[in-house]
This record gives structure tokens, sequence and C-alpha cells, in this order.
């Protein structure tokens, strides 16, 4: 299984591009609190449909560079400022020594799906350069609450598939609470100003957030057959997710900066 399927597992990766919306706005405001700047040099790791690498491509202008990395490429394009290299992330970043170091490095649920995550991580902060900045973007194992439903039964159906789908995700040796530790291992590995936000909205049937719980109970059909759901559950489910009248939690989301020492 590539990188980038298993982002799909529990991540918008390569979702339908409309669904950028759910987790683009996190990672953007990060990079605008950070300030990155026209000329630097940035890795995007599992860069998936390459939503992000284009924004910071538009932020570091022609004589900067975006660096993509994904085990399944296919949706990037390089031009003459983003360079893309597609590796197999569980052998870790295997980039050419001249495409270091980075002024930032982004990775958005792509560590959490790895057994060799930790491996990864030191990997990336040994390619920043001091003072550079590392934006970590992970969905986190939290209780779903369901807001407004159509009928108590169906509030009780949303909440029972979501928390099956985190439960199979996490079986597949996805860590959800990996965007949980990441603080404390940044903070361990020496870097500076490490800040964690962790975050969640209410979604609405028929927007994106929802269409993204949609296709990931589509995607994990099987799965969740076995695990006890019925097919006349993940149906309503299905229906549940297009409703208006649906408002729930969204995935819980945390985001990490931290700042590599200036030496």
């Amino acid at each position: 299984m590539t990188s980038t399927q298993q982002q799909n597992q529990i991540s918008s990766s390569t979702p339908p591009v409309d669904l950028t919306k759910v987790f683009d706005p996190i990672a953007t405001r990060e990079f605008a609190r950070i300030g990155v700047r026209t000329g630097q040099r940035a890795l995007d790791v599992g860069a998936g449909a390459g939503s992000l690498t284009r924004y910071l491509a538009g932020l570091v202008g022609s004589s900067g560079r975006v660096v993509a990395l994904d085990d399944d490429a296919k949706l990037l394009d390089p031009t003459a400022i983003v360079h893309v290299y597609e590796r197999d992330l569980r052998h870790g970043l295997q980039l050419p020594t001249e495409a270091a170091p980075f002024d930032l490095i982004n990775a958005r649920c792509a560590l959490a799906p790895l057994a060799n995550r930790t491996d990864l991580l030191d990997e990336m902060i040994s390619l920043m350069k001091p003072g550079g900045w590392l934006v970590l973007g992970d969905i986190v194992y939290a209780q779903m609450w369901v807001h407004r439903a159509p009928s108590p039964e169906d509030a009780e159906l949303l909440a029972t598939v979501v928390h099956r789908v985190l439960d199979v995700v996490a079986s597949q040796g996805v860590d959800l609470h990996w965007g949980d530790r990441a603080a404390s291992l940044l903070l361990h590995a020496g870097m500076n100003h490490v800040h964690a936000r962790t975050t969640a909205r209410t979604w609405t049937g028929g927007g994106p957030g929802c269409q993204l719980y949609a296709d990931h109970v589509h995607h994990l059909a099987d799965q969740l057959l076995g695990d006890g759901a019925t097919e006349e559950d993940l149906n309503r489910f299905a229906e549940l997710m297009a409703d208006p009248m649906v408002v729930l939690r969204s995935y819980q989301f945390t985001s990490t900066i931290a700042q590599s020492p200036a030496h």
C-alpha cells in the first residue's frame, strides 16, 4: 500500500478538489503565522494531490523552490518551482543531497500511517535550515458528537459509524495519537517554539466535511462490514451525510509547528 493510499484512509490528500476546503485552511494559517517568504525552499512530505504544494509555490515565488514528495506522484505536476520526487516513505525520504536544506517542511497526515514515523520525523529535522520551520498536521482520535440528526437512532448510527472508521484505521497501523505526541517528540528533539493547536468544527450534511466522512466510509466499506456494520447502516450513513438536517463534529485535527534552533 502506498502512502497516498494510506492517507486516503483518513485524510484529504487525494479527494475531489473541493475537499481541500476541509484541511487546507489549517495549514495555510500556520504558514501565515510562520511567515513563509519569497525565495525560500520548502518540502511537502506526502504531498498527495498537491494543493499545499501549489500554495507554497505561490508563497516562495520564482526565486524559491518547493520539493513535493509522495510515493504516488501521478497527481503532482512539476514546474520551474516545484520539483517532484516519487519515493516509498517506508524507506525514508531518499532525497538527493542538493535538494536540502529547507526553510519549511510540511507533513500533513503523512507520518501517522507509517511504522517508521519517528525515524522520518528525525530525518526531516536533519534536513532543516537553522531557524527553519516544521509544520505537522494529523487527525487524532476523539469522541464523536452529533449535534442534530433526523432521529435519535440516526444520531446513534452516525456516532457509531465514525467511531468504527477510526477503529478500523487504527487497526491498520495508523497511529491516531501521533498528533497528540508530536509536540513532546519535537521538544525532546531540541526544537524551539513548539506549539500545538487542536481544532474540531461542526460539519453539516451536504458540505465538504460530511462528504469526506462519506468518502471514508465508502473506501472502508468492506472492513466496516467485517467490524459489525450492515449494508443498511452504511447506506443510511451515506444518506445522512447529504442531509442538511445533520450537524455533527468534524474529525479532530492537531497542527503542530516547531522551529529549528538557529546556530
